[in-house]
């Protein structure tokens, strides 16, 4: 078969080296158009205003990469940024975000000074984490800002309603803390119908009443995850918190057909042809001859295994896209590679290889690919590893 030859090029090793994304060596590339991203954290503004917005950043971004959307995520001064731990909040800082970040998840006490020091705002549901964020906060002389997270029906994190009072009163003992934000997290947003939604609402609704006769102000008030922003306009509140839907893609579950909310995906998820092989007819293909083909096939082999993301499905219900066209992936997806089926069509190494996105006139979506895999759509781009590289495309001067 034809060979296509590319170009060599002596790769540059930077002294900051610190994974593959700096090298450009991975030929499987995650493309984020940061106009498109833009554009979503702008139309959602639109959507819940004048409610405030938390970008989601957590699990690198939803694996689309957190280093890469900061340059925009600077541009929006009313948005905030929401991480699951401390990890992600100093990391951020670090990577020059200048904007307020909101630890949702547990924060443990060793990292405190680090924390506190950056500035971040802490959730707050434990009695016995109270004193000791008092102390270290007052021998920095700051000013800490605490959101009291509340247990409505998660049962996972957070401060019982019935408790709630109490709470309240403990962290009003130490003027250098301040309570900023009471949320909750619905367990059920993507299905509307589902009882819980309206137990854990009518909880929350008990739970501000309680905060504001405690403080005597009402707090930023946030329950709306993606799913709810779509489904329940009326839980947008003071807040929403945004995760998938920033990116493009649309929580699970059903959703109104009348929606007004223009969000497309932001990215495409690509590799390319290595290697083809004509396969004659009763030959097995990959580990355990999983795949056996019934006829004379060529069978390309594509650098993306579940090493890097992919996930393992029955035989032949996922796809990808060459050269316009849509292909099987066959036999047992491996560490490092899968194959794909092309019959009497040919392919040559270098020929790009769509995972995710469009190619001419075909598209394959990530919903489509977690509906096959029976994942779920952040599940499947949270796990995108770090052999993927990771480019930026459109950051222009735009303002918000």
């Amino acid at each position: 078969m034809q060979q296509r030859y590319v170009e060599l090029t002596e790769p540059t090793l930077r002294p900051d080296y610190a994974g593959l994304d700096d090298i450009g060596s991975s030929l499987i590339e995650l493309t984020v158009d940061l106009n498109v991203y833009r554009r979503n954290l702008t139309e959602i503004q639109k959507f819940v205003a004048p409610s405030k917005v938390i970008a989601v950043l957590k699990a690198n971004a939803y694996g689309f990469g957190v280093a890469g959307l900061i340059p925009v995520l600077n541009e929006f001064s009313r948005i905030s940024a929401g991480v699951a731990n401390a990890d992600e909040a100093l990391y951020m800082r670090t990577l020059g975000y200048n904007g307020k970040i909101v630890l949702l998840g547990y924060t443990h006490p060793k990292n405190y000074y680090q924390i506190i020091h950056s500035g971040c705002e802490l959730a707050a549901y434990r009695f016995d984490n109270i004193p000791l964020l008092a102390e270290v906060t007052a021998k920095l002389e700051h000013r800490l800002k605490l959101h009291v997270k509340v247990n409505t029906g998660m049962n996972r994190l957070g401060i019982s309603v019935d408790k709630l009072a109490e709470f309240i009163r403990t962290i009003m003992q130490f003027p250098q803390l301040e309570v900023t934000g009471l949320f909750t997290h619905l367990a059920n947003a993507g299905e509307p119908e589902h009882r819980s939604n309206i137990v854990q609402a009518n909880r929350f609704e008990q739970a501000i009443r309680i905060a504001e006769e405690e403080l005597g102000y009402r707090p930023l008030c946030h329950i709306a995850n993606s799913g709810a922003l779509i489904n329940f306009p009326d839980l947008h509140l003071d807040c929403v918190r945004i995760g998938a839907l920033q990116y493009g893609y649309r929580p699970p579950g059903d959703l109104p057909e009348d929606l007004d909310l223009d969000v497309e995906p932001c990215f495409r998820l690509t590799s390319e042809v290595i290697d083809v092989h004509r396969v004659p007819a009763g030959e097995g293909v990959g580990y355990g001859w999983a795949y056996v083909t019934e006829r004379d096939t060529n069978i390309a082999t594509v650098p993306f295994g579940y090493a890097d993301g992919m996930v393992r499905v029955p035989e032949s219900q996922l796809q990808v896209l060459i050269r316009g066209k849509r292909y099987p992936v066959v036999g047992k997806v491996a560490m490092d590679y899968l194959e794909v089926a092309l019959g009497d069509d040919e392919a040559v190494a270098g020929d790009e290889v769509v995972l995710v996105g469009g190619q001419g006139d075909e598209y394959i979506p990530l919903e489509e690919v977690a509906e096959k895999a029976g994942a779920l759509t952040y599940q499947l781009s949270s796990s995108w590893g770090h052999r993927i590289r990771r480019v930026y495309d459109g950051n222009d001067d735009s303002e918000e």
